[in-house]
């Protein structure tokens, strides 16, 4: 049985910079120093030298050290508390770990303030060249008689309309036409031999449409009806596809026509592979409603509004789509900002990761925004993270 006696002394410890005076404790007659005694003031100290020595804690006969873990006091001497080399490695390790994390950081927030500068350049870019709606294809008007026409020369005649499309997606299957009942197109032949080639590529997205059942052409106060993609039931008979596919045909030729007079006209092979497939910008699509008569005089062609994505694009949408993409923006937004503080957001799963993160006052009330505007996660999960009570 261990006995303590009355009058204790101190033992004075050293470790780093900070020096203590420890009480000793007197256990089976000999004055020790407990490594638990120790370790209240300095928790990572594994080890007590003296002099340079490491001392070896008492132990019985068979080398078992004895509990508590404890060394022979030397009041005269000043012992040094040592952490293990492990214990420091760790510890080193857990600092440049620290240090990585704000270094992924800092070059996260770099890039996304490059991101969003080079976004911004191209909005600049895109609204000066974009003014006008890009995807727009004609067809013969409705009081044209396409069985009447039988002779070449009487097609830049025809009464032709003008429609534009929503640019709700990059995939033609998925595009609609604009909810607008369509323009009537001035100096017909002019304008048919001026957009030829780009009138080429997009005759080729409205056959896509057809094919796919959604060429859905508005009539006079149908137009909420294609803002829907809800389709009239006389459109969906069989005649109405095969009218569309005829009248489809009758701008095809007239563009064969129009590539023959250039072929006549010695174009060379080079300006007319130029030609195909051009995009419309600048002056050249703005100058398409000085072909059209009765613009709306908000200048909203086809009922479309003008907005930009959240990688600085400019689209032209039907009002429906403009909702949609104007709130999918703002959550791209929120989830860069996330990413920007060093979050990391599944949108397939919608969970949200936080790893070894100080997070400010600036980022709670960031996320509690986004959430309140629609923001959906379904699983928030912090590792390793501070709250910054500031």
């Amino acid at each position: 049985m261990a006995q303590e006696a009355r009058n204790r002394k101190s033992q004075t410890v050293k470790f780093r910079d900070h020096i203590v005076d420890i009480q000793t404790v007197i256990i089976n007659d000999i004055e020790c120093l407990r490594l638990k005694d120790v370790q209240r003031i300095f928790p990572a100290v594994q080890i007590l030298s003296i002099d340079n020595v490491h001392q070896a804690f008492l132990h019985d006969k068979h080398g078992n050290d004895l509990e508590p873990l404890r060394i022979v006091a030397r009041v005269d001497k000043v012992v040094e508390a040592v952490e293990s080399m492990k214990h420091s490695s760790n510890d080193t390790d857990d600092k440049l770990d620290r240090m990585d994390v704000k270094l992924d950081h800092i070059v996260a927030n770099t890039q996304e303030i490059l991101r969003q500068i080079a976004n911004v350049m191209r909005e600049m870019y895109e609204l000066n060249e974009f003014t006008t709606p890009r995807y727009f294809f004609i067809l013969p008007a409705k009081h044209s008689d396409i069985k009447a026409i039988d002779f070449v020369q009487n097609w830049f005649q025809t009464h032709y309309k003008l429609y534009f499309l929503c640019e709700c997606s990059h995939d033609p299957k998925e595009m609609h036409v604009a909810p607008h009942e369509g323009y009537s197109i001035k100096k017909g032949r002019d304008f048919v031999v001026k957009y030829a080639p780009y009138l080429r590529t997009t005759l080729q997205i409205v056959q896509v449409l057809l094919s796919a059942g959604g060429l859905v052409i508005p009539q006079l106060g149908s137009a909420a009806m294609a803002i829907n993609n809800v389709v009239p039931a006389q459109f969906k008979n069989p005649k109405y596809y095969e009218d569309m596919k005829q009248q489809l045909q009758m701008v095809d030729d007239l563009l064969n026509k129009v590539d023959n007079q250039r072929d006549r006209a010695g174009a060379s092979v080079i300006s007319k592979q130029k030609s195909k497939g051009t995009p419309l910008k600048g002056a050249a699509l703005r100058e398409i409603q000085t072909y059209l008569e009765l613009v709306d005089d908000k200048r909203s062609l086809g009922n479309l509004y003008r907005i930009v994505t959240d990688d600085g694009y400019v689209r032209w949408v039907c009002l429906q789509h403009y909702d949609e993409i104007s709130f999918n923006n703002e959550m791209s937004k929120y989830i860069n900002e996330f990413e920007a503080m060093g979050g990391k957001f599944d949108q397939k799963t919608k969970k949200a990761f936080i790893n070894q993160v100080n997070i400010t006052k600036e980022n709670v009330e960031m996320m509690c925004k986004a959430l309140g505007k629609g923001f959906n996660i379904v699983k928030l999960i912090c590792r390793e993270c501070s709250i910054d009570e500031d």
